[in-house]
């Protein structure tokens, strides 16, 4: 019996050690940055732009194999995500705007970062099992380690201002979400950005359609439904009033998890 007890134990903690491993967030970061000067000026996002403007396509795919062969703008704005954040240089990010744009444009540069690094990849659920590239892996900013789970939920949730449209703004490399834009997101135009694309995607029949007496719309809708304030139609009378007039019902659509960019090229 002790013996039998004893092999338990040994699966038991073998189990334990396993599944910490497993759940214990893996450091996907940028190179070490070059000394970024701490002088008070903004947080500065053109190095973003100009990847953007490089792998963005006009139809709004991605080239995730452009960054593949060209991956040094892409590794230079990960160096300045590393060396500065609003928490270790809050006097860059004097506003909520400030603090979003950041976010919201860090999000979105490890999506691409972490895709590049993992082609070819069908599926952004399949860089690791489970959802765990939003979960699992790490990243840095400020030299502070956060998976993207946290900085959507934890991070941008706190300087968001109950905006949901942050949803549609952080992309995570799949067909079901909206193109990324060619332009990072700034101080000075995050929230006239958010609102446009509001108006964007309610008016896009991929995101969200009328059939009938019905609203069709993704299944992202249906897992944020809560910031949308429990009630798409309620929301849709306020950006799209007329795609919402004498609906009586919604329906959602199974989510494309689909890669939104091709990794060949």
């Amino acid at each position: 019996m002790k013996l039998l007890t004893s092999r338990w134990l040994v699966l038991v903690a073998a189990l334990v050690l396993g599944v910490t491993f497993w759940f214990r967030p893996k450091g996907i970061d940028g190179p070490r940055p070059a000394p970024v000067s701490m002088d008070g000026r903004d947080f500065d996002h053109t190095g973003l732009t100009a990847v953007l403007q490089q792998v963005v396509g006009d139809d709004g795919r991605i080239d995730y194999g452009a960054l593949r062969q060209h991956p040094e703008a892409l590794d230079r704005y990960l160096g300045q995500l590393r060396a500065l954040s609003p928490k270790s240089a809050p006097h860059r990010f004097r506003s909520n705007e400030a603090r979003l744009a950041y976010y919201i444009n860090a999000y979105n540069a490890f999506i691409l970062a972490v895709v590049r690094d993992h082609c070819p990849v069908e599926d952004v659920n399949t860089i690791y099992p489970f959802g765990g590239l939003f979960w699992r892996v790490s990243f840095l900013l400020g030299e502070e380690p956060h998976t993207l789970s946290e900085l959507e939920s934890q991070l941008i949730g706190d300087v968001k201002g109950g905006d949901p449209a942050v949803r549609f703004a952080v992309v995570k490399g799949a067909n079901g979400f909206p193109a990324l834009p060619r332009t990072a997101y700034s101080e000075e135009d995050v929230r006239a950005r958010l609102d446009a694309l509001s108006q964007q995607v309610a008016r896009d029949p991929r995101f969200i359609k009328r059939e009938g007496d019905a609203i069709v719309a993704s299944q992202l809708f249906e897992w944020y439904l809560a910031e949308f304030g429990g009630d798409l139609v309620g929301w849709l009378k306020r950006v799209a009033p007329a795609l919402a007039e004498g609906a009586t019902s919604v329906q959602y659509t199974p989510f494309d998890w689909r890669l939104n960019g091709r990794c060949g090229g």
